[in-house]
């Protein structure tokens, strides 16, 4: 168990800190889109290829910070309309995040 616990941690400290969020989008665009098993994976991939245009784009536009992540968590609570679901994923993603921290 510790073998695994080891590789886990591992591998989500090889993820960079600033694709936290749009892995959390991208995850969140599986309930909405239309044919996601398809749509969303053949994007996704490209979001990460072209990260610095996308990144600027999104910066020119003039939307505080607080609405641009408060609708983005309305958007994930609204999709996934499972509460205990939705903290017990959020409360993984912390303590991941601990573990990542503290190897």
């Amino acid at each position: 168990m510790k073998k695994i616990y080891q590789r886990y941690v591992s591998l989500i400290s090889k993820i960079p800190k600033r694709h936290y969020f749009p892995i959390f989008v991208i995850i969140s665009l599986y309930f909405v889109v239309p044919y996601s098993e398809f749509v969303v994976t053949v994007l996704a991939p490209l979001y990460f290829i072209f990260e610095k245009q996308i990144r600027w784009f999104f910066k020119k536009l003039p939307i505080p910070e607080y609405i641009r992540y408060g609708g983005s968590l309305i958007f994930f609570l609204v999709m996934i309309d499972d509460y205990l679901f939705y903290f017990a994923i959020i409360a993984f993603a912390i303590w991941s995040s601990k573990q990542v921290e503290n190897e």
